[in-house]
């Protein structure tokens, strides 16, 4: 018997990539393009920040008011609960794809749990397969965690960016995983770069991106003749006297940009300097390969992919390193273009759209038969 009813797929995470321009939101905006161009009705609940979303995609929004008082305790999101399982209820989707560890997780695999749906869990960080500790001096925290880990157990299946990931799944959980890479679009075309060496540093303003330490990068290399440092991204009230002294060592402050601009700025720039202290799958590492940018980070090498490919610089969390390597890929127009060569001819082959499509085999798989294919 054929059931002649659409699938049914509903995304849930934490907000939406019109409104908060984060790599786990522009991976599932991708991917829930994708799904409505297949033929899914396509559903996305996510947690609003009041802005306007023009919706481009045309799917179906259905966005929670936030309640800012819960941003104060870590911005916990058990307390949406009930209003989320509402939502499960009325929409009856026949996959939940949850992207980014937290009660949401949970909450997504209770109703799983009980109904004929499907949960696909996909990890955006390496915080989502860690075990937490020191929660006690944080109780409120407790029940995001404990949703996470239930969700993790229930999960139908569990997608990671990277190996690293997967083997910290199964070591700390006792949990298996398909491992399949962030994709994105491959540009056409790579212009030529001009002479003026653009060192460009791309992260929302916050603690674990540690912007503090790309400005001490730019106070140094900006003294060299043609270099040009700029940042980007999302900007709070706490980093105003570092945004500051960024403007006073002739550092552009760019804010946050869309998307497309930023695909556009490093089409014309020549080194990402990346200075978090840990990411999920940078995608910014990914767009960056693409236009033949290569990336020299201060600590982060997802799977060993920088140094391995030879496509950017590692420096193992030693800033005198992160100095050295961008000094060397600005004087060193042959080994910068070699390196950029290799991220794009690396990022083609193994971070296009065509990831996504293996992401929509893995839904189709956990179908119920009744669906015609």
């Amino acid at each position: 018997m054929i059931n002649s009813k659409r699938k049914k797929i509903l995304f849930l995470l934490g907000s939406y990539f019109e409104q908060n321009q984060g790599g786990a939101e522009l991976q599932a905006y991708s991917l829930a393009e994708l799904t409505r161009n297949t033929g899914w009705e396509t559903h996305y609940c996510f947690i609003s920040n009041g802005a306007v979303c023009d919706n481009y995609l045309k799917i179906i929004l259905h966005p929670l008011s936030c309640k800012f008082f819960y941003r104060k305790f870590g911005n916990i999101k058990y307390p949406y609960a009930f209003r989320v399982l509402n939502l499960f209820n009325k929409i009856q989707p026949d996959i939940i794809y949850q992207r980014c560890g937290h009660s949401f997780t949970g909450i997504a695999a209770h109703y799983t749990n009980n109904h004929n749906c499907r949960l696909v869990f996909h990890i955006a960080r390496d915080k989502d397969v860690q075990i937490c500790s020191g929660l006690w001096k944080k109780p409120y925290l407790i029940p995001e965690y404990k949703l996470m880990l239930y969700g993790l157990n229930k999960a139908d299946i569990i997608i990671a960016q990277s190996q690293f990931q997967a083997d910290q799944l199964m070591q700390n959980h006792g949990l298996g995983a398909v491992v399949i890479p962030n994709g994105h679009p491959i540009p056409k075309n790579t212009p030529s770069k001009t002479n003026i060496i653009k060192v460009l540093w791309i992260a929302n303003f916050k603690p674990i991106k540690q912007p503090e330490i790309f400005v001490k990068l730019a106070e140094i290399i900006g003294k060299l003749s043609n270099v040009r440092c700029i940042m980007l991204g999302r900007t709070t009230d706490r980093y105003e006297s570092l945004i500051r002294m960024a403007k006073n060592n002739n550092i552009e402050v760019m804010g946050e940009l869309p998307n497309d601009k930023v695909n556009d700025l490093l089409t014309q720039s020549h080194i990402l300097a990346n200075t978090s202290q840990s990411e999920g799958f940078s995608n910014t590492f990914i767009q960056a390969w693409m236009r033949k940018v290569p990336v020299v980070s201060l600590q982060v090498d997802p799977d060993h992919i920088i140094e391995r490919e030879g496509i950017g610089f590692c420096c193992t969390g030693n800033f005198e390193k992160l100095v050295g390597n961008t000094k060397r890929l600005i004087k060193d127009h042959e080994l910068r273009e070699q390196m950029g060569r290799k991220a794009r001819e690396y990022a083609v082959q193994h971070h296009s759209l065509k990831n996504m499509e293996l992401i929509i085999k893995v839904f189709d798989k956990l179908l119920p038969r009744t669906y015609a294919k």
